[in-house]
C-alpha cells in the first residue's frame, strides 16, 4: 500500500505565525534596550566634590586655603561672617561663596580663597498671611516647598529642580517652567546681606542699598554674602496638562495661543532629539488648573520609576532617542499635579551616574520671534560635531527688570541643551568648541547665552552677550575696592 503524503498546513496559518512574531518583536526591542540600561546603570549618584574643590559638573577644580562652614544660627552667622570678611580685607585674602554647588563655571571656586559653606544657615518661615518665606540662604528648595505646602502655597519662580539653595538661585538669578514671570529676582521683597566691609544691611529695590540689591541678585557671590531673603509666593495649584505637538517653525505661534489663558500657570517646550524628528518637530506643555476643580488626592505615578531608565537610554542610543519620542507622544511627558509637587523634583532623578561621563548644559536665550531661526542654525552645528545630544527644553522669560548683569533683556525663550559626553579635558575642549558655536548663532540674532554653566564662552563672547558688563565690573571695582570676593568667574571675564 503506497504511503500517504502528509497533508501541508493550511499557508494563513504561516502568515498568523510571522505576523504574531513581528508583533511581538517591537517589544522585545524594547524590553531588551531598558533592561540593558537598567542593568548598567550605576544604583548611587555621584558625590560632590568637597566645598571650594570642586561643582556638580565634576569638571572645575580649585585648591582653596580654607573651608569655613558658617553658622546655623542667623545673627551668629552675620557676625561669623563680618569678622571673616574683615579679616579677608585686611590680609588680601579672597572670599568665595558655596551652596549646593550647581553653578558649574567656577563661581563657588578659587585657588587660594577662603571658602564659605553656606549649607547650614538653613531656616525657613512663612508668613501665609503676606505670601512670603524667608529663607536662610543655605536652604535648599527642598526645604522651602514643604514647609509651604503646609500653607497651600508654592513658589512663585525657582528652577524645575528642587537640588538648589535660595542664596544660589537668586546668586543665579535663576528662571523655570513658571508662566508669564521674570526671573526669581523679580520676586524678592528683601535680602540681608554681609557686606565688603562686613557690615550686614537689609537691601530692597527701593531703599538705600538698592544698587547692592541690583548687583548681589544675579551677580554670581561677588558683592556680598547673602545671608536671608524674603520672597513673594503664590496659592499652590493643581494643574492639568495640555500637550501640542508642533513643526518648529510654527513653536512661538502654538505657545502664544496655547498660553493666552490666565488659567495656564505653568508651561514649557520639548524640541525632539530623535534620529527621525532631529529638531524639527517640537511640543508645547501647558499646566492649567481645570474647571472642575483639584482632587484631594492624587495617585502616584506608576510610570515614575521607569523615567529614569528611558532617559538615560537615550545617552549614546539613536534608538533609546526615538524610544523616548515616541514614548512621550503617546503617554504625555509629565502627569500634571500640584504646582508645588512639579517643583519638588531632584536633579538626582534624571542625572548621569558614570564617573566616566558628563552631562553637560548650556542654556541660549533668543527673541520669542526667532526661535526658529535659532534651531534652523544650531541643527547642522550639533550633526558636524558628533554631539550626544540628550534634551532640549524651551523655557518663556519675560524682561528683568531687578538686576544689573540681566539675560532676559525683552520676552525670550530660554533654550537648555543637554550634551553627554566624556569626562576629562579633552572631551570638555570639543564640547566648547560646540558651546561656542551655539553662542555666536544666538549672539548673531540679538540673543545671549546664560552664565551659570560651563565657562566655554570666549571673552568677547562675553562682552557681546552681556554690553553691560563693563558697567557691572566697574560696580563690582567700586563697591569691593579690595576684592575681597572672588571666583574663577571673575578671574576669566571681569579682568
Amino acid at each position: 500500500m503506497a504511503e500517504a503524503h502528509p497533508r501541508p498546513k493550511p499557508r494563513w496559518r504561516r502568515w498568523v505565525w510571522l505576523a504574531a512574531g513581528l508583533g511581538t518583536l517591537p517589544v522585545v526591542v524594547v524590553a531588551g534596550h531598558l533592561g540593558l540600561v537598567w542593568w548598567n546603570d550605576p544604583c548611587d549618584t555621584l558625590p560632590l566634590p568637597p566645598p571650594g574643590c570642586g561643582d556638580a559638573s565634576r569638571q572645575s577644580h580649585a585648591r582653596p586655603a580654607e573651608v569655613v562652614a558658617v553658622c546655623p544660627v542667623l545673627a551668629d552667622a552675620e557676625s561669623q561672617l563680618g569678622a571673616l570678611v574683615r579679616g579677608a580685607a585686611a590680609a588680601g585674602q579672597h572670599i568665595a561663596i558655596a551652596g549646593a554647588r550647581h553653578s558649574m563655571g567656577g563661581h563657588t571656586l578659587l585657588d587660594g580663597a577662603i571658602v564659605v559653606d553656606m549649607t547650614p544657615l538653613a531656616h525657613v518661615r512663612v508668613d501665609a498671611a503676606s505670601k512670603t518665606v524667608t529663607a536662610g540662604a543655605g536652604a535648599t528648595w527642598r526645604q522651602v516647598v514643604p514647609r509651604l505646602q503646609e500653607h497651600g502655597l508654592a513658589v512663585k519662580v525657582m528652577q524645575s529642580n528642587d537640588d538648589f539653595t535660595v542664596g544660589g538661585s537668586l546668586a543665579v538669578n535663576c528662571h523655570g517652567w513658571q508662566q508669564r514671570l521674570a526671573p526669581i529676582a523679580s520676586t524678592v521683597r528683601s535680602l540681608r546681606v554681609v557686606t565688603t566691609a562686613g557690615d550686614t544691611v537689609t537691601c530692597t529695590r527701593d531703599n538705600e542699598h538698592r544698587e547692592l540689591f541690583r548687583h548681589v541678585l544675579g551677580g554670581y557671590g561677588l558683592f556680598g554674602i547673602i545671608t536671608e531673603a524674603t520672597l513673594d509666593v503664590v496659592d499652590d495649584a493643581f494643574y492639568e496638562v495640555h500637550t501640542v505637538t508642533v513643526a518648529v517653525s510654527d513653536y512661538g505661534r502654538a505657545f502664544r495661543e496655547l498660553t493666552c489663558d490666565p488659567a495656564v500657570g505653568m508651561a514649557y517646550g520639548r524640541i525632539s532629539v530623535a534620529p527621525m524628528t532631529f529638531l524639527d518637530r517640537a511640543s508645547v506643555n501647558v499646566l492649567r488648573t481645570p474647571a472642575t476643580g483639584a482632587p484631594k488626592r492624587v495617585a502616584a505615578d506608576p510610570a515614575d520609576g521607569i523615567e529614569r531608565i528611558v532617559f538615560r537610554g537615550t545617552a549614546g542610543s539613536g534608538l533609546g532617542k526615538q524610544l523616548r519620542d515616541w514614548g512621550e507622544a503617546l503617554f504625555g511627558e509629565t502627569g500634571g499635579g500640584w504646582r508645588s509637587v512639579l517643583q519638588a523634583e531632584p536633579v538626582a532623578k534624571f542625572a548621569n551616574r558614570d564617573p566616566r561621563r558628563v552631562d553637560v548644559l548650556q542654556e541660549c536665550f533668543v527673541p520669542m520671534a526667532r526661535l526658529d531661526e535659532f534651531v534652523s542654525a544650531i541643527r547642522p552645528l550639533f550633526r558636524e560635531h558628533a554631539a550626544d545630544l540628550l534634551n532640549i527644553t524651551v523655557r518663556d522669560v519675560q524682561p528683568d527688570l531687578d538686576t544689573a548683569l540681566a539675560y532676559a533683556r525683552e520676552p525670550v525663550f530660554g533654550v537648555v541643551m543637554l550634551v553627554h559626553a566624556e569626562a576629562g579635558s579633552a572631551a570638555d575642549e570639543r564640547v566648547a568648541a560646540l558651546t561656542r558655536a551655539v553662542i555666536d548663532v544666538a549672539l548673531a540674532i540679538g540673543g545671549t547665552y546664560y552664565l551659570p554653566y560651563r565657562p566655554h564662552a570666549t571673552v568677547e563672547q562675553f562682552q557681546r552677550g552681556y554690553p553691560q558688563a563693563t558697567a557691572f565690573f566697574a560696580a563690582k571695582r567700586r563697591l569691593d575696592p579690595h576684592g575681597v570676593f572672588a571666583n574663577q568667574f571673575l578671574t576669566r571675564y571681569g579682568r
